[in-house]
């Protein structure tokens, strides 16, 4: 049986892909040190009086996004009137009603300050637009540098919510946001 080079090295190229193909999977598919599945992850205590200590998952682990003066409603809650930018942010709220919310740099580009807004709180909307928020936090102050920090232990998180949508709203005014959970 006759095999011509080309063939042959047709073959060896197909094969090499398969097999590099299959060790990544294998490689890509095994859970480390921070998967869930490790004994030593949070949500598995290596100790038995470790439990309650860990709150589990997060129900929301999000970034967050600043707002835009085109951007949609939400609830009835319209976007702030200015363009606004966001350094950096996050979102994270655990079924024991700990919500954690990190702003930084959430300026008016324009100023390259807040502005007006000295303070933000944050809202948790579930399900359709007819709801009304589940829950809000109290406001904090919002540095000029648009620097703030949301550290709520007693959120009120319901049983359920579908569809979830954190808002941050500028000097407690909850008809407006300035920021959401999402990313641009």
């Amino acid at each position: 049986m006759w095999i011509s080079k080309r063939v042959l090295v047709g073959m060896l190229a197909v094969t090499t892909a398969a097999f590099s193909m299959a060790f990544a999977t294998g490689a890509f598919g095994a859970s480390g040190k921070s998967h869930p599945s490790h004994p030593s992850h949070p949500s598995h205590p290596a100790h038995p009086g470790d439990h309650g200590k860990r709150t589990g998952a997060p129900l929301i682990d999000e970034p967050l996004a600043p707002s835009q003066p085109g951007d949609p409603a939400f609830h009835s809650v319209a976007p702030g009137g200015l363009p606004w930018v966001l350094q950096r942010g996050n979102v994270r709220l655990k079924s024991n009603g700990s919500l954690d919310l990190l702003v930084k740099g959430l300026v008016i580009p324009t100023t390259g300050t807040p502005g007006p807004v000295t303070s933000i709180s944050a809202s948790l909307y579930c399900g359709s637009d007819l709801n009304a928020a589940a829950a809000t936090s109290n406001q904090v102050p919002l540095s000029p540098k648009g620097d703030a920090r949301i550290h709520d232990t007693s959120f009120g998180v319901p049983s359920s919510c579908l569809a979830p949508v954190i808002l941050v709203h500028p000097n407690g005014a909850p008809m407006v946001y300035i920021a959401l959970d999402g990313w641009r």
